[in-house]
This record gives C-alpha cells, structure tokens and sequence, in this order.
C-alpha cells in the first residue's frame, strides 16, 4: 500500500512562524554553550536573552496567530529544559575563564527535571494520568533557577556582582528541593482524585 505523500496543511502545520522561533531557541542552546565555554560571556549573555525573548515571542504568536499545534506544544518545554540543563552543566565546569557553581546545586537542579519526567511517564503508564499541571512553587523554582543564571553570566564580567552569588545559590537549591517535595505531593492528590473521578480503586 503506497503511504500518503503529506499534504500542503500538515507543512503548514509544522512551519509557523511560532515553531520556527521555538527552532531557534534549540539552536542557541550550542551558541550559547561554546562562547559560555569560550569565555565570551557577553555574546553568552545575549544568546540567552535572545532565547528567553523567544520564549516569550512564539507562545504570544502562536495565541495571536492561532496557530498552536501539537509540535509547538512539544518543542516548548523541550527549548526550555536543554536550556536550562545546558546553563546548569556549564557553570559547573571549573575553568580559566569563570567560577564555577556547586556542582551539587547543578546536580539537584537536574535532578529534579529528571525525577519529574520520569514519576510523570510512569504514572501516565500505569493509572492513564496525563494531565500534569506546573505548581505555583515549581514557576518560583524555575523563576529562581534562570534568575541565578543571569545573575552568574553578569557576575563573570562584573566582579562586583560576585557577592551575589552564595544567596542567588542558597535561593535556588532551597526552592528546587521544595518545589520537588511539593510536585509530588501535589501530583500524588491529582492522580487520587482522577482515580475517584475514573472509579478506579485507590491503593
């Protein structure tokens, strides 16, 4: 049996302009790694702001344009995280060119996103749970987490900003392990009442 050829809609659907930005932003995540690495930490600097601004741009175009899909829905969270991953591994590389961060914090702040994707794909597996809410505290963790990135890339060319730091990563590492104990609570009392609402047997 001969497969359909795609039509003209589905490469409409792929190629908006809100999916082409959120494109973008996986692509600067290598920019911003190699002149992170490279010590260039103004171009560093803007390749993040660039990203955060796409952040932003292609939700508001794609509500503006009513061009949400599916793909964009997947790519977004997928931009953020490798960016956000990528930020925390290389600011914990000790090198010529920066001070590094705590590895361990760079280790709980992945931990984490990993531990929540994770309990996520097995609750959805074994109760058919999908609907996966962000928590009030997990937008403050993540809030917190990219402010200490900015605060880290303007440090490595102001020194005076140093001092920052030690609160920036006591903020971060006590809001990261909160929000993780809060998702779970918060997920586990989801999933009870989906399970009531379903008339599936509650353990």
């Amino acid at each position: 049996m001969r497969s359909r050829a795609p039509s003209d809609e589905h490469y409409r659907d792929i190629l908006t302009i809100p999916n082409l930005i959120t494109l973008l932003r996986i692509l600067l995540v290598p920019v911003f790694v190699v002149c992170f690495l490279r010590g260039w930490f103004w171009w560093a600097t803007a390749a993040f702001a660039l990203a955060g601004l796409s952040d932003a741009v292609d939700g508001w175009l794609a509500r503006q344009l009513q061009a949400e899909s599916q793909l964009g829905q997947a790519l977004d969270p997928i931009a953020d995280k490798l960016l956000m991953l990528s930020s925390y591994i290389v600011m914990a590389i000790p090198s010529e060119t920066n001070r590094p961060i705590p590895w361990w914090l760079s280790g709980v702040v992945i931990g984490r996103d990993v531990g929540i994707v994770l309990t996520a794909a097995i609750i959805a597996q074994v109760t058919g749970f999908r609907d996966f809410k962000p928590s009030l505290p997990g937008k403050v963790s993540t809030f917190c987490q990219v402010a200490l990135i900015v605060v880290y890339l303007i440090a490595q060319v102001w020194a005076v900003v140093h001092p920052l730091l030690p609160g920036c990563v006591a903020v971060v590492f006590g809001m990261t392990v909160y929000s993780g104990l809060h998702y779970i609570w918060f997920v586990t009392r989801e999933v009870r009442e989906f399970r009531r609402r379903t008339g599936d047997s509650l353990p």
